[in-house]
């Protein structure tokens, strides 16, 4: 996924209203683009089955949308976190470069990544919980 096909994505999934499907327009508003750039996209997003489109051509996320956004969001979160405390990168310049790199990355190091990280808060959560890992 291109890190402009996420930036759409994840404006979906915050536009998201109880499946009543996005207009395109509302998806300009947000990322101040054109109702062009926004069908362009919809279109890639379609074929790669992130979305999907209703018979008034609303959007809606699929499961794989979802599922491919939390993965992205996890990494993004984590390593602009990162950034921002131990680089004194500010928030704002870490999570877009953090986005950039994530988009970058195989989908094979984008999945192990996405692992790694969650076994991390799941040793995190234990360690909370007073359990030895």
């Amino acid at each position: 996924m291109t890190s402009a096909e996420l930036k759409y994505l994840i404006a979906i999934d915050e536009l998201h209203n109880d499946n009543a499907g996005i207009k395109l327009t509302d998806i300009g508003s947000k990322l101040n683009v054109t109702k062009v750039s926004v069908y362009r996209a919809a279109e890639r997003l379609e074929r790669g089955g992130y979305i999907r489109r209703d018979e008034k051509k609303k959007i809606t996320m699929t499961e794989l949308g979802y599922l491919q956004l939390a993965e992205y969001m996890t990494i993004i979160k984590w390593l602009g976190a990162h950034l921002e405390i131990h680089c004194n990168v500010p928030k704002e310049v870490a999570y877009k470069d953090a986005s950039g790199v994530v988009c970058a990355m195989s989908d094979e190091s984008r999945h192990g990544l996405a692992e790694f990280i969650k076994s991390l808060s799941l040793k995190q959560d234990r360690k909370g919980q007073g359990i030895n890992i």
